[in-house]
């Protein structure tokens, strides 16, 4: 009987968790880009008054894959700083 059971739903939790690892990458994969990208471009622009990165905030697809790299963890690098910094203020 467990061997029924187990060859029915083993196909349904293969195909669920198949669905759960490509939603895990698309949310990955946008918080990276986007976030990444968004907070580390506005510290850029404000730290060389304007001049880095030269590509516009929407422009990302236009970036070499270096300078976006450092961009997108810098970003990341920052908003993980912000949010440890206001959690050890509590």
């Amino acid at each position: 009987m467990e061997e029924l059971v187990e060859g029915i739903f083993r196909p349904i939790i293969k195909l669920i968790l198949l669905v759960l690892r490509f939603l895990q990458f698309l949310a990955w994969d946008l918080l990276v880009t986007h976030v990444g990208w968004s907070i580390g471009w506005f510290f850029y622009r404000t730290i060389t008054l304007g001049h880095f990165p030269n590509e516009g905030l929407d422009d990302l697809d236009n970036c070499s894959w270096g300078k976006a790299l450092i961009v997108e963890l810098t970003g990341l690098g920052l908003l993980a700083g912000a949010i440890m910094l206001l959690s050890a203020l509590l």
